[in-house]
C-alpha cells in the first residue's frame, strides 16, 4: 500500500545527499516521483543520484548542486 501517489511529480529535495533529506528523496523515488538531489557537493549529489537511478531506473533522479543559503 502506497502512502500517496507522486507520479508525474518533481520533488526537489535539498540536504539530499545525507541523512533526513537522502532518506526523504529514497520515499519520493519510491513513490514514482522524479528527484532532484541538492547539497553544497555536486560529487557527493552525484553518488546519491545514482543510487537512487540504480534503485529505480535511469532519469529518476538528477544532482544539481546548491547553497540555499546563498
Amino acid at each position: 500500500m502506497s502512502l500517496f501517489d507522486m507520479t508525474g511529480q518533481v520533488a526537489i529535495i535539498t540536504g539530499s545527499s545525507r541523512g533526513i533529506g537522502k532518506a526523504i528523496a529514497e520515499e519520493m523515488a519510491i513513490q514514482g516521483a522524479k528527484v532532484v538531489i541538492s547539497s553544497r557537493k555536486q560529487d557527493v549529489c552525484d553518488a546519491v543520484a545514482a543510487e537512487i537511478n540504480t534503485r529505480h531506473g535511469a532519469g529518476t533522479a538528477i544532482a544539481i548542486a546548491a547553497n540555499i543559503s546563498s
